[in-house]
């Protein structure tokens, strides 16, 4: 008879009821950008509480990447500090909080309610806090010899605080100067360093466990260049300085990288290789910055944003992709494979990383079609995703076990 003491599978692991909003979030963010820039085409877009380009960055830093985030690390984060997973009625208001406030700031955006935007706001920092503090007191209970990818992870989640407290200045005033701040903080302080420090933690750690034989190589010089490169570049970017002496060691430190964790070796495990391809993404993307910046030097305007998509795009949002998928299997008791369907998918969303690139390349009239299309196909990719992955969310482990 089933255990009815026990919670619904929802509820029994940090990942299930924090993946589940991310990925519903996720996919009305996409869909949502998808359609409005399919009404700009036909000369009728709704109208919002926010210029577009305003919400459409605060969604893409905060919409869905921070609840992954967050299913992540307090499931993972415990394992790596040897202290006990923290207890459900700890970490169950933050996923909650923070898919509440996300609602009610869709709602105040699509409704031209300023009342909810910032009560929306509210509730996310709120979560945000709680996941800050409840991080901490894990790192500080830990008595492990490596606190470093911890404590690494746990400093950018405060800049990833102090960036939405930028953002609640900027919802309160209407000032874009801290729209501009919260901008930087989140993409190089918060977001970027989380992705590299988890990137260098799991990545040769999953490779080594497929593929033999295999020697981990993630040097801690590795982690404080790549984590410097980050900060260094937002905050030249940030004083409007060229990026010059930061991309170019970056692209080339990335793309080393990748070529050290054997990128072209994991090509015989998709679910591996879904990884590598992702992080190949971050050193095109610097090599883009490095190129754009090189041209600036001789007064030569190029790319547009075509560097920052490669990154938030290609990099972010694959990777995403290869990891929520990895570890909703693994924690779920299912084989650890990328079956053809989601490697059809991961190969369709590669492409769309490549079109959106591509668009800020291109003249206006082709990319103003090409941008929808990327959205469109981004927001479709995550249709057949969350059709096929939500359910192991709310049904029982396939093995049986707890969790």
């Amino acid at each position: 008879m089933p255990d009815i003491t026990s919670p619904p599978a929802l509820f029994r692991a940090p990942h299930r009821i924090a993946f589940l909003p991310a990925a519903v979030l996720m996919l009305l963010s996409l869909a949502g950008w998808s359609l409005l820039l399919w009404q700009r085409q036909v000369g009728h877009a709704a109208p919002l509480a926010l210029p577009a380009s305003q919400a459409h960055a605060f969604l893409m830093l905060y919409g869905f990447f921070p609840l992954f985030m967050t299913g992540f690390i307090l499931t993972a984060g415990p394992r790596w500090l040897g202290v006990p997973s923290p207890a459900r009625s700890h970490y169950l208001p933050i996923p909650l909080l923070y898919a509440g406030g996300l609602v009610l700031w869709l709602a105040g955006l699509l409704g031209g309610t300023g009342a909810l935007l910032q009560a929306g706001w509210l509730a996310i920092a709120a979560a945000w806090t709680l996941l800050c503090v409840l991080f901490g007191q894990l790192v500080r209970q830990s008595r492990a010899n490596d606190r470093w990818h911890a404590l690494a992870v746990l400093t950018a989640f405060l800049l990833g605080l102090a960036g939405l407290l930028a953002a609640g200045c900027w919802l309160f005033s209407g000032n874009g100067v801290y729209w501009m701040l919260m901008r930087y903080l989140a993409l190089w302080g918060f977001l970027l360093p989380v992705f590299i420090t988890v990137s260098h933690r799991m990545l040769p750690f999953f490779s080594s466990t497929v593929i033999t034989p295999y020697t981990p190589w993630k040097p801690w010089w590795l982690l404080i260049a790549l984590l410097t490169g980050s900060l260094g570049h937002g905050l030249l970017a940030d004083l409007q300085l060229p990026t010059l002496a930061v991309d170019l060691p970056m692209a080339t430190l990335c793309l080393y990288t990748s070529w050290r964790w054997q990128w072209r070796r994991s090509l015989s495990v998709r679910l591996l290789a879904m990884l590598h391809l992702a992080f190949l993404w971050l050193g095109v993307g610097f090599a883009l910055y490095a190129l754009q910046s090189a041209l600036l030097l001789f007064g030569q305007a190029a790319f547009a944003l075509a560097p920052l998509h490669a990154i938030t795009v290609g990099f972010f949002i694959n990777m995403v992709l290869a990891f929520v998928s990895r570890v909703s299997l693994g924690h779920t008791g299912l084989p650890l494979e990328a079956r053809p369907w989601l490697w059809r998918l991961y190969l369709s969303s590669q492409l769309m990383a490549l079109l959106r690139v591509a668009s800020d390349l291109a003249p206006q009239h082709a990319a103003s079609a090409l941008l929808p299309i990327t959205a469109g196909g981004l927001a479709l990719g995550m249709l057949v995703w969350c059709r096929r992955f939500l359910p192991v969310y709310w049904l029982p482990r396939a093995d049986g076990k707890d969790g």
